[in-house]
């Protein structure tokens, strides 16, 4: 288990968070900043963790990390310049605001291949997949207060949006790297992390209007 749990540790941030950024009103730039940023330090500290708690001999399926990294984040990248560099804006705004309508139903879309082995759980004992449940959740809220809390010093805004990447993570990346490297109980911990993964943004709405309509309220009053 600890193991699994410091593979979660090491992934990067999930490729949709730029997304889920949008659809709560933070800023999309920097979550795909912080997104890469992430998923390019991935291979290090997911190596130094098996080297510390991987007891057999394990190697890094790095192809299949380059080929991802090309396909989710440097082609649509050079897509996008080109695009900018050869579609007129008019035409590229009026298609962006169409297709950012269906970006965000298709997000919740990608955990749905990763829950299998977390419901085998369930069938087995009830008890355990609701212990699972359980680490799941503790990992996402002391992620997310960890990266809340170290960026808030510079703004509300960016303490909400580093916390909402730290509790993004990209495991199905991490798994296609490690694979079985990663221990038996990590498929079962990434399947229930699911939940509280793709809850974060209902969260992260929330303490935002609670945190901002004060100061506004008050500024209104004056």
């Amino acid at each position: 288990m600890i193991l699994a749990i410091t593979a979660v540790a090491a992934t990067g941030s999930l490729f949709a968070t730029p997304a889920i950024a949008r659809s709560v009103g933070l800023d999309v730039m920097a979550a795909m900043a912080m997104t890469i940023a992430t998923t390019l330090l991935m291979p290090v500290v997911l190596y130094m963790n098996l080297v510390l708690f991987q007891q057999d001999s394990f190697q890094l399926d790095l192809l299949s990390y380059f080929q991802r990294l090309m396909i989710f984040i440097f082609g649509p990248m050079l897509l996008s310049a080109l695009s900018h560099r050869y579609i007129p804006n008019q035409i590229l705004k009026r298609a962006h605001s169409k297709i950012a309508q269906v970006t965000i139903l298709l997000v919740p879309a990608f955990p749905l291949g990763l829950v299998a082995d977390f419901r085998n759980l369930f069938d087995d004992s009830w008890q355990q997949g609701l212990l699972y449940f359980g680490y799941g959740m503790a990992i996402c809220v002391v992620f997310f207060v960890t990266g809340f809390l170290l960026f808030m010093r510079r703004s509300l805004q960016d303490g909400l949006l580093a916390g909402i990447t730290s509790a993004n993570r990209n495991v199905l990346l991490t798994f296609t790297v490690a694979g079985s490297a990663l221990g038996p109980d990590y498929l079962p911990l990434i399947g229930a992390l699911q939940l509280p993964i793709y809850t974060m943004p209902l969260v992260v709405k929330w303490l935002g209007n609670s945190l901002f309509s004060g100061p506004r309220s008050q500024s209104s009053a004056t």
